[in-house]
Formats: structure tokens, sequence, C-alpha cells
């Protein structure tokens, strides 16, 4: 009688620990930031402070905003370059609403966002009615834009007395400040939209397969016009948290931001192909971002190097975009 030998079933392990690269290449930004925060803890004893948490929060706070919108059209495979532009734009219009023509704070602020809301709309039916390319379009609107701020202003700052709109930037709630409790809003929001509505599905479907959700019936132009209108908003609200901060328009305003909002989305995770991201993603970008900058503050390095540490940071996020793809392509 022959007696069969069977080979030991291994004993499940769960999918982290047996795929371990792929557990990096998932979480990588998230991992580094834990990695960054923990490594500043231990460099400087005032990075853990409450007072140096909260600031991080606040300097974030209009990125973060700013970032949710560029997410969104990224998402469509499209991408938006005037965002900076368009919250200078914003807080210019509101200051000059209520300096010069003695609008209320509450009209001006909403005159302000339906008209970044508007120009991101007009640059969404260029891109995609017209069928100019994203990067020329939205580089024309930043060109644009940023000379209707000028315009507005006449190069100088406008000076905004109104302590209702002035509290956006400056107030608290439950001690954490006004614009961090706004930002979340705008998150939250966005979060909801993609996540659990059939219009935030479109859009992943969109980015993934602009074709195939054509044929399956989906407004894509349309849809992709409202992404690029939806970050519109977003960059009129950051503007408006700007202008609230310092309790003027300043008309350099958002100048360069558009670097930072981008930068926060591919650090995040995001794909620049359309399709995949989150907005989590792009939230961590942008504190991975706020939380650099203010590290180099406390470590006393100068100002310069800022871009250089920031572009690595990006060509590092692009790496991982890289290696994910391919190890999914396998």
């Amino acid at each position: 009688m022959t007696t069969l030998q069977t080979t030991p079933v291994p004993a499940h392990r769960p999918s982290w620990l047996r795929h371990p690269r792929q557990l990096a290449l998932d979480n990588g930004v998230l991992i580094g930031f834990i990695v960054l925060v923990v490594a500043l803890s231990l460099a400087t004893p005032y990075f853990l402070t409450t007072g140096n948490l909260l600031s991080i929060l606040v300097q974030s706070a209009p990125f973060v905003i700013m970032a949710v919108g560029e997410l969104v059209v990224v998402l469509v495979a499209g991408i938006d370059l005037s965002v900076g532009a368009m919250a200078g734009l914003s807080g210019a219009v509101a200051a000059a609403l209520m300096a010069q023509l003695g609008l209320p704070w509450p009209l001006a602020l909403l005159v302000a966002l339906i008209a970044t809301t508007a120009v991101g709309a007009l640059q969404g039916f260029v891109v995609n009615y017209l069928r100019v390319t994203d990067f020329i379009a939205t580089l024309a609107g930043l060109s644009i834009v940023s000379s209707l701020t000028l315009i507005i202003t006449q190069g100088n700052p406008i000076g905004i007395a109104a302590d209702a709109f002035n509290a956006i930037g400056q107030a608290r709630l439950l001690d954490v400040p006004a614009q961090v409790w706004l930002a979340l809003c705008v998150v939250g929001g966005a979060w909801i939209w993609l996540a659990r509505t059939a219009s935030g599905q479109h859009i992943y479907a969109i980015g993934g397969n602009r074709v195939a959700a054509y044929r399956s019936g989906i407004r894509v132009r349309a849809l992709r016009t409202g992404a690029y209108a939806f970050s519109g908003l977003c960059s009129g609200i950051a503007g408006i948290v700007f202008a609230a901060q310092l309790s003027s328009a300043d008309p350099n305003a958002g100048r360069g931001d558009e670097l930072s909002a981008i930068a926060a989305v591919v650090i995040g995770g995001v794909s620049l192909f359309g399709g995949r991201g989150k907005v989590s993603g792009a939230v961590i970008g942008a504190l991975l971002i706020a939380t650099i900058l203010d590290a180099l503050v406390l470590l006393n390095v100068p100002p310069y190097y800022t871009q250089l540490v920031q572009g690595f940071v990006i060509l590092l996020a692009v790496m991982l975009d890289y290696l994910k793809r391919r190890d999914q392509a396998v």
C-alpha cells in the first residue's frame, strides 16, 4: 500500500506581506510623507509644535483647494495652467467690487466666484468644442487673466475693509483656522462627487478611455468642460482665501501657484494620462509640499533651494507612477 505524500499548503498571508513592492508603489507618497514627518521631528524640536502644525495647515489650505480643482481636470486627461492666475483674479474682482463700487462682501464674493467659474468654463469650451489643445488654451488663459488682474488693480494692492470677508482667512472655529475648515469642505464635496455620483464615475471613465466613454453614452465634451469650470471655481475660492489672509488683493497673488497645484496632483499619485487618482492623493501632495517648504524654513535653508527640492520630489513621484504602471502592464 503506497502512501501519498502531499505538499503542505502555505498559510495564507495578507496581501501587504505577499506584495511589499506593490504596497510601496501604491502608498509611496504617504510613506514618504510619514518618513519626512518623523525625520523633521528628530531634526528640529519646533516641527511638532501646535503652532507650527497649524501654520502648515494654514499655508497649505488654498493650495489644497487649487489642487482639488486641478485633480478633476487631470482625471479627464487635461491640464489647467491658469489656476494660479484665476486665484489672483478672484481676489482682485472681490476687492474692487467692495472698495470701488461699494458692494456688500457676500455679493462681491459671489460675483468673483462666478467670474472664475465662467473663465474655467470658457477654457473648457475652447478645449472641447473648438478643439484647441488644453496646454495652449490654458496658457493663453493664464496670460489673459493675469493681465485682467493687473488692469483691475492697476498694479497696486486693493485693501479690504470688510471684517466678515477677512474672517475667511483670519478667524478660527473650534481653535482651527477658518480656511482649513473651508478646504475640508471643498475636499469633502469633491470626494462625494467623484466617489458617490454617476457624473463623478463618468469623469474617471472619460480619463480612462474617452472613445469608449463616448460610445457608452457619456456626454464627454460637456463633462470635460465642467471639469475646467470646477477648476475655475476652486481657484476662485483659493483666491478669496489669499485675499482674506492679507486683508487686500495683491495683483501678484497666485502667480506661479499653478506649478504647486500641478505638483501636488502629480506627487499625490494622480496619473497625468487621466482616469486614475484620488482626492486624498491631491491633499497629501499639497500637504507634502507645504511640509517641505516649512522644513526648509525651520532648517534655515536658503529660499532659492525651494524649487530645486520641489523639482526632485516631482521627479520621484513621476518615477513611482511609471513603475506602478509598468508593473500593472506586466
